[in-house]
């Protein structure tokens, strides 16, 4: 072999292990672009299932937390006609005293209740739902930035497939090669700057959730806590209201009405059977009387009202008894 041949054959083995060479970093860095691109997808699609989840259970909750809002406003309305009809009983109820004084504070009572339920539900719209809602439109824009995030890494990367393919068609053409790296790395710092921006947003985000969504509960559990500690104050009233009704001077009053009515009947029947004796010559004092028959009713009432409450109290104590037994076998 002389001195040719063995150039040439040295030169063949050196353009060999060049193009063997090339071939193991292309495929190297192939693989880290492939690698890169996978972390970056597996990023992308944890943050979007974040914001789908946030914005899937803030939906439900909008919508759970609206229907409350608007059944409470029902029950509002329920208890501002329920008050009018108490009111409407009292204000006609005039013999019975006692009973037409707790109808209307109880009425007052009741329509005080509903001005308080009726802050509730302005609360629970505008502090609550209200903000609740807000989440529709955040999500939207987070998803949308995320896009444009991974546009940007996309870009990226595209100018690093498009380096190596560079390399790997024109190893010699250095100029090529030196447009490529300038453009990826542009490419670079623009998905680097993007990469910092969507990860600094979406801690934004996710704190922001957690905060808004805490002061969201707690402004929702305070507003009912309020509420219910008002209702139960005035509730406790109209139930002393309620209790206050004196049973006995009401069932009085209703008799002392009443016999009016009977001594005027007891006249006009006493009328009709002076006149019946003068024909038939019957006694005042006759047995047959309507007077003396109506007292006798009179009294045989009475009596069967006394035995009804005798056996009401034996009742009453006979329950109080077995109450208090019950009560000391269990302890």
């Amino acid at each position: 072999m002389n001195q040719q041949q063995q150039y040439n054959y040295k030169e063949m083995l050196r353009q060999i292990f060049i193009r063997w060479c090339c071939e193991q970093k292309i495929l190297t860095m192939f693989t880290s672009s492939h690698s890169l691109s996978k972390v970056h997808t597996n990023e992308i699609k944890f943050i979007q299932e974040r914001i789908s989840g946030v914005e899937k259970h803030f939906g439900h909750m909008c919508s759970a937390l609206g229907a409350y809002t608007r059944k409470t406003a029902k029950l509002r309305d329920k208890g501002d006609e329920l008050s009018k009809t108490f009111m409407a009983y009292g204000e006609v109820e005039h013999l019975n005293k006692s009973l037409r004084s707790a109808l209307c504070e109880t009425a007052d009572t009741l329509a005080a209740i509903q001005d308080y339920r009726n802050v509730e539900v302005e609360r629970l719209e505008s502090r609550v739902v209200g903000e609740i809602a807000l989440y529709g439109g955040i999500c939207k824009t987070a998803r949308e930035e995320l896009k444009q995030s991974f546009s940007t890494r996309q870009q990226e990367i595209s100018h690093r497939q498009n380096l190596e393919k560079t390399k790997s068609r024109y190893p010699q053409n250095r100029q090529q090669i030196v447009i490529a790296e300038t453009k990826l790395q542009k490419a670079n710092v623009e998905a680097r700057r993007a990469c910092e921006n969507i990860e600094e947003k979406m801690d934004l985000f996710e704190q922001r959730k957690v905060a808004d969504l805490k002061r969201v509960l707690k402004e929702f559990v305070q507003t009912e806590l309020a509420f219910h500690a008002k209702a139960l104050e005035l509730y406790t009233k109209a139930y002393t209201h309620i209790a206050n009704i004196e049973e006995e001077e009401d069932l009085e009053a209703f008799r002392n009405a009443r016999d009016v009515f009977d001594v005027e009947f007891r006249n006009a029947l006493k009328g009709n059977a002076a006149a019946r004796a003068e024909v038939v010559g019957a006694g005042q004092g006759s047995s047959l009387s309507p007077v003396i028959t109506s007292s006798r009713e009179k009294k045989q009432s009475h009596k069967k009202r006394d035995m009804k409450k005798s056996l009401e109290k034996l009742q009453v104590e006979d329950y109080e008894e077995i109450n208090e037994s019950s009560s000391s076998e269990a302890g």
